[in-house]
């Protein structure tokens, strides 16, 4: 039997199993000083699967929490954004590289 919760973060749904790490959307974590090893936590569950029994929130689960630690900041894959007008000898180039939050979920 696993164990693993999907959770929302920043509009999208994730699922998450314990001692794994993820990427997920920026995160400004202005009330920590966004060192590694420091903790936070993820109220919004939706789902929470245990050894035992399963919880389904309506819409998140009340008094449930998931305690994860901040890794560190990191940046995804470079991106090209190629914009054209036909017949009218446009051409815009432009890269992009979007931000993560990589945490590690403890428990």
């Amino acid at each position: 039997m696993t164990t693993y919760a999907i959770t929302q973060t920043s509009g999208k749904q994730f699922l998450l199993k314990p001692n794994y790490w993820y990427d997920i959307d920026f995160i400004n974590l202005l009330g920590l000083k966004e060192k590694k090893g420091e903790f936070l936590t993820l109220d919004k569950i939706l789902f929470l699967k245990n050894e035992e029994k399963i919880q389904l929130g309506y819409p998140f689960l009340k008094k449930s929490k998931i305690l994860c630690q901040f890794l560190a900041k990191v940046k995804g894959k470079k991106i090209t954004v190629l914009k054209t007008k036909p017949k009218k000898k446009y051409t815009r180039t432009q890269g992009h590289r979007q931000k993560f939050t990589r945490i590690h979920i403890c428990k």
